[in-house]
């Protein structure tokens, strides 16, 4: 498969083909059509995982079931992070190490 450049912002879990300036914090990737539906898929799963995590933000009493969801959507992003810093240019390798998840 071909790799193209794509530009991701998580925040707002943009994938585009052209960087948009001022619409976040974008991480510039080369990727194939596969890897790029990897990631929208990781992306729906964060969804997921921030729908249970904010469940238990009204259930103020069942703290262990909240920290467990807290950390299944912060354990998500860290491999959303490792997806992109594989797929990553020399930049966004560098922007994501800063960020202090690639250990």
């Amino acid at each position: 498969m071909t790799k193209k450049h794509y530009y991701v912002t998580v925040d707002t879990q943009d994938i585009r083909e052209i960087s948009i300036p001022d619409s976040g914090i974008e991480y510039e990737i080369i990727a194939d059509a596969k890897e790029i539906e990897m990631l929208k898929k990781l992306f729906m799963k964060k969804n997921n995982y921030a729908e249970l995590a904010i469940e238990y933000l009204v259930k103020p009493f069942d703290e262990w079931g909240a920290d467990a969801e807290r950390s299944a959507y912060s354990d998500h992003l860290i491999t959303i992070y490792h997806e992109l810093y594989k797929f990553g240019t020399e930049d966004t390798k560098a922007k994501i190490k800063k960020l202090g998840v690639i250990k």
